[in-house]
């Protein structure tokens, strides 16, 4: 098993995959040193009897009511017990691993105040056993306190928590960075498997009739544009080299339909603010989020622990309600794609030698519908919790609902790959195709026709664009 050491390096979002794919953690000495000297600071405080916010007070409008010296042990189980309040479905392992592995990031920045031995408690979380069952719903985003709770109900049982441990336990957007990291990390796949579905889109244009110009595609009309225009142009090229597009005698239309005309536009702009959502990520990952958090002073035992807001993740959640929000665009013209082809087939189905079922168009159309619909914003949902706790982004439903987007995404792409590969597969003579989509083709063209339903056959489809996304990239 691969083993990810925490020696203060930045951690990215392939990390995050890593560790939720099965790598264990460990913690370097200096890091084990910087969580030892910041639990110092706290214990100071501590001992100073000065009121610190879910040290030795209560939380949320219990704030300045002090909790008596000889409770304090008590209080920690009460924090973790009150915020046990999560419901819905269990998460995914993958995601349950995610979210302990961010909180050990926290941790291991200094700004908790836990004890090095807490810390790696919550570690060898990561080490191959039972993980805790954690519940999809029950945070709104100003730190994710439910679903941590169940964190650390599982850690308390071999470890009893210290002071103020409690609250540094629960004090963290631990879900929406960690299961967020890997939306993003999903993401970054799906735009190479959209990449691929239009690129097989345009052969197929091109085979059965006079479009599929790759004059949209030539670099020099996106040199001075964002870098991912400028990806997704080179990576359809580099999917179509060899292919009937490029044959320079082929005669095609002066311009295709907008759906297949401006895909560099439409899915570069989904991978710049991928891109953007990665850094935003990667930026809450490496830096503490705690309330109160742990400022060392120049000397090793000196510090102060200061209220503060660094909880409210909305900077995060705007860009994942614009990543939703380009994710449609991007699922629009392919719907779009596969009604353009669904024409093109028209006269297969009225012979019946069709073997994709023509209403898997209609069901595209209703699942984009459902993908705009998911691209609403939540982050204006602000309700007033308590008469402190009034603000709230929401952050981890805007994160399950692009989870949903990406899933319903897969099933759009896979319509319009079969409709294309079921055009391909009528021709008498199979045209040439390019490096990149020639693979894909052949697999749909096998699958079509093995299946008694359409939901059966969509659902092999997503697999077969899935593998295609992950070949034929713009580096080859």
């Amino acid at each position: 098993m691969p083993v990810l050491r925490l020696a203060g390096q930045p951690i990215t979002v392939d990390d995050v995959v890593a560790v939720a794919d099965g790598a264990s953690v460990d913690l370097a000495p200096a890091v084990v040193r910087t969580i030892a000297r910041s639990r110092r600071i706290v214990e100071s405080a501590q001992a100073s009897g000065s009121p610190v916010y879910g040290l030795n007070t209560h939380l949320g409008a219990g704030r300045d009511t002090v909790v008596a010296a000889d409770e304090i042990a008590a209080f920690q189980n009460r924090v973790i017990d009150n915020h046990r309040g999560s419901i819905g479905d269990p998460l995914a392992e993958h995601e349950v691993r995610a979210l302990v592995f961010a909180r050990v990031v926290g941790f291991s920045l200094g700004g908790s105040g836990v004890r090095p031995e807490l810390a790696d408690a919550y570690a060898r979380l990561l080490d191959g056993g039972p993980l805790p069952e954690v519940y999809t719903t029950g945070s709104v985003g100003a730190s994710d306190l439910a679903l941590l709770a169940e964190v650390a109900a599982r850690v308390r049982e071999t470890l009893p928590f210290a002071a103020g441990e409690a609250l540094a336990a629960l004090s963290a957007n631990s879900y929406s960075i960690g299961v967020g990291a890997l939306a993003v990390a999903e993401l970054r796949a799906l735009v190479g498997e959209a990449d691929a579905v239009a690129a097989l889109s345009l052969e197929a244009l091109g085979a059965v009739g006079s479009g599929g110009s790759l004059s949209p595609f030539d670099e020099r009309v996106h040199s001075r544009r964002s870098t991912g225009q400028q990806q997704t142009a080179l990576a359809v090229r580099s999917r179509l080299t060899g292919g009937l597009l490029n044959d320079a005698e082929r005669a095609s239309s002066v311009q295709d339909p907008l759906s297949f005309r401006t895909v560099p536009q439409v899915h570069g702009a989904l991978r710049d603010r991928t891109a953007l959502a990665a850094g935003l990520i990667e930026a809450e990952l490496n830096a503490p989020g705690d309330n109160p958090l742990v400022v060392p002073g120049l000397d090793d035992d000196e510090g102060v622990l200061l209220s503060n807001g660094n909880f409210e993740p909305l900077g995060l959640v705007l860009a994942l309600e614009s990543l939703r929000v380009a994710l449609t665009h991007v699922a629009a013209i392919s719907e779009r794609r596969t009604a353009a082809l669904s024409s093109l087939a028209t006269p297969l189905r009225r012979a019946g030698r069709n073997a994709v079922p023509g209403l898997t168009w209609y069901a595209a159309a209703a699942t984009l519908a459902e993908v705009r619909h998911l691209a609403n914003p939540v982050s204006t949902s602000a309700t007033t919790l308590s008469e402190v706790e009034d603000q709230a982004s929401f952050a981890p439903l805007a994160v399950r609902l692009l989870q949903r987007q990406i899933e319903l995404c897969r099933q759009i792409f896979a319509v319009e790959a079969l409709h294309a590969a079921e055009l391909l597969r009528s021709l008498e003579t199979a045209p040439t195709l390019g490096r990149g989509t020639r693979d894909l083709a052949a697999d749909l063209v096998r699958r079509i026709g093995e299946f008694g339903t359409g939901r059966a056959l969509v659902a092999d489809a997503v697999k077969a664009v899935s593998s295609a996304g992950e070949r034929a990239s713009i580096d080859s």
